[in-house]
């Protein structure tokens, strides 16, 4: 394994200057806010966002100007933020990667082993353990419900900013011990953009912006406690963001998708102990994420790794004022076109007023001049250009490890929370070594990037012919792009057009074959349209392929259920359990597979568990009520009916069930208006049926 050595932390004099001998280590506190772009901080001189806490802690402190991020995604930038090294080192590249490898060291395990205890608190499952991110953490708060997660639930995948300051302010009451890491991520200023009043109405026609002036009110909460603790000068308090946010520039929304100005530029401020000397308040030049991590670690005056030292350089220099330090490397990389959508990744290079990035279409920027990046001298400074293009390439050789992790079978749950938080977590092959050569210019499908985008928030918002209308436009265009196939696909399930989903999913799977959630949905569309059986084969045949899978088992053992298979499904939820006691979904079927084994008592048990576990949906209760009408608990079974019917209205074997409990307990007429009901809904079951109820 090749290591690019930057930076070795270690202590030095430099870092003996903050602390007095016997000194004690600081609290360190590190604030990530999601999707923040610099210059929407009245310290980077916006005057329309009131922004004054983050406003004080700059001028407490040292502001950096010129910060870039390394990846304008969460994963790999946080991961860049915790590690100190580049995404090609720490193999966090996007959505589709595998997590930060286990014993890979991070800012919160160096601290740990420094004595420290370590808390970190995140505001969106895009942030899950699952990342490695936790590494180091006595707490890693990552609690999300995801029991009612059906394709798209955001509210179940992130929390405001107020829900995690609570939480943190909580853990500070009953926080004796000292020095701790405390990471705070807030999540707010991420699409879609709804603030809470009266921050909402104050920035109406800027709700963006009402999302950052509303995280800087619960800043200021959670300084005021430091403060009240007497914490708050004592303490190296950091603030950064993992990445910006497009608002349309250069045709692009959000994030991810290109390397410009807004999602690449970041703010960074670093309010040091009030026991340092810190002279300088504002930094000029380009700084790094990677930088992060080793400054944290030379105001602590904690060493690094030496076996996998960091990669960005310390700032503790600059701002105490001695200059001659190595100047940042702002490099960038976003994988997302191609890992995604097939097309050209990107990468970037940052060298004083100078930006280039590379793509088919090179582009050169002077961002001093332009800062805005509307005029590409690439063709008229081809030698400036050709110089960074070589620097970049030279950096790429030595930051990529030889041994680089390939993209992870990705588990379902995951792309489905992430899908659910707008981010497309699919990766489509692309011929090995195949390099920019004959894959197209991002800048060239960016409308198709936007029309899919649109699609899902039709989608989200339940408007299924306008999503499904605009991914037929990007067929049309790309004929052959997986994840358009796939939405579409997903939509037609949704709609209850099971014959046309199973069309989409079978498109989809010629062009990525294998992909777990397209089988799985694949076999979803033959079960509605009673092709049980095949069903059945597609869920094996992912198995086949890989035993462990989680998700196909799940859904195995439900389809063993209907087909009267009780006890195989009861084994695999069983097998699963035996893996994973705290399962929900395994733990909610294993339930429901006992009730229709008859075996009630056992039955009842698991799905108590599961509500307990945070299940609340329209099955599980119908599957309670029968396991207590067959137990003679009738009022039970019948709340359980009613409980299921108010979740989902038009549940007609729920209402059904409810029609002959409460013809069991002699409550006649209502057992007949809710019969009665049934027939009007649903012709077959009330033709089966009506001989019990007539009058």
């Amino acid at each position: 394994m090749r290591w690019l050595r930057i930076a070795s932390i270690t202590v030095t004099a430099l870092s003996l200057a903050i602390l007095a001998v016997g000194q004690a280590k600081p609290n360190v506190v590190l604030i990530t806010i999601d999707t923040l772009r610099a210059d929407y901080l009245g310290c980077y001189g916006n005057r329309r966002v009131e922004t004054p806490n983050l406003d004080a802690l700059a001028a407490a402190g040292t502001l950096f100007e010129r910060a870039y991020c390394q990846a304008p995604m969460t994963p790999p930038s946080h991961a860049a933020i915790l590690t100190g090294t580049y995404p090609s080192t720490n193999g966090v590249l996007d959505f589709t990667s595998n997590g930060l490898r286990p014993g890979f060291p991070t800012l919160a395990s160096l601290l740990k082993k420094a004595g420290y205890q370590t808390a970190a608190f995140v505001s969106s499952y895009v942030l899950e353990s699952g990342w490695g991110l936790d590494q180091g953490f006595d707490l890693y708060y990552d609690h999300f419900d995801l029991t009612s997660f059906q394709g798209v639930n955001p509210g179940s995948v992130q929390r405001k900013a107020g829900e995690t300051i609570d939480l943190v302010v909580d853990w500070l009451g009953r926080q004796a011990q000292s020095p701790y890491f405390l990471w705070v991520h807030l999540y707010d200023p991420h699409h879609d953009y709804n603030p809470p009043e009266p921050f909402h109405s104050k920035y109406s026609s800027d709700l963006y912006g009402g999302e950052v002036a509303y995280t800087d009110h619960e800043l200021g909460r959670f300084f005021g406690t430091l403060k009240r603790r007497g914490e708050y000068d004592s303490s190296l308090i950091v603030v950064v963001s993992d990445h910006g946010e497009a608002l349309g520039e250069h045709s692009e929304y959000e994030h991810g998708f290109f390397l410009y100005q807004p999602t690449l530029k970041i703010p960074l401020i670093i309010k040091p102990p009030k026991t340092a000397d810190v002279s300088l308040r504002r930094f000029k030049d380009n700084v790094a994420s990677v930088d992060i991590a080793p400054t944290i670690l030379q105001l602590a005056q904690v060493s690094g790794d030496r076996q996998i030292p960091m990669q960005g350089r310390g700032l503790l220099g600059p701002m105490l004022g001695r200059p001659g330090a190595a100047a940042s490397m702002p490099y960038a990389e976003t994988l997302y076109p191609r890992s995604t959508f097939g097309w050209s990744d990107l990468t970037a290079w940052v060298e004083g007023r100078f930006k280039y990035i590379e793509a088919p279409r090179p582009e050169l920027y002077d961002l001093e001049a332009d800062p805005q990046e509307k005029a590409n001298l690439y063709d008229r400074q081809r030698a400036l250009a050709d110089g960074l293009r070589q620097k970049l390439g030279q950096f790429r050789q030595r930051i990529t490890a030889s041994t680089a992790a390939a993209p992870s079978g990705a588990d379902p749950a995951k792309v489905e929370g992430l899908r659910a938080l707008g981010y497309l977590a699919v990766a489509v092959e692309v011929k090995p070594g195949l390099g920019r050569t004959g894959l197209a210019d991002p800048k060239d499908k960016v409308h198709l990037f936007n029309k899919v985008l649109l699609a899902m928030q039709a989608s989200d918002a339940g408007a299924m012919a306008k999503s499904s209308a605009l991914l037929e436009e990007v067929i049309r265009e790309e004929p052959d792009l997986f994840i358009a196939h796939y939405s579409l696909g997903v939509n037609e399930l949704k709609s209850g057009r099971y014959l046309k989903a199973l069309q989409q999913f079978e498109k989809a799977d010629s062009l990525k074959p294998s992909f777990e959630l397209t089988e799985i949905n694949r076999a979803t569309a033959l079960s509605r349209l009673g092709r049980v059986d095949e069903a059945v084969s597609v869920l094996r045949g992912l198995l086949k392929e890989n035993p462990a899978r989680l998700e196909p088992r799940r859904q195995l053992g439900l389809l063993y259920t209907w087909q009267g298979k009780y006890e195989q499904a009861v084994s695999i939820y069983k097998e699963i359990l035996g893996e994973r006691p705290a399962d929900v979904l395994a733990t909610k079927y294993l339930g429901i597979a006992l009730v229709y084994a008859g075996r009630y008592e056992e039955g009842l048990a698991e799905l108590h568990q599961a509500l307990r576990l945070g299940v609340n949906d329209a099955l599980t209760y119908n599957s309670l009520g029968k396991a207590q009408a067959n137990l003679g608990k009738a009022q039970e079974a019948i709340a359980s009916y009613r409980r299921a019917l108010s979740i989902k209205e038009d549940y007609h074997q729920a209402r059904l069930n409810l029609s002959f409990a409460l013809l069991k307990v002699g409550q006649k007429v209502e057992a007949r208006t809710e019969f009665d009901r049934l027939c009007r809904e649903n012709a077959a079951l009330c033709q089966q049926y009506r001989s019990y109820f007539l009058k």
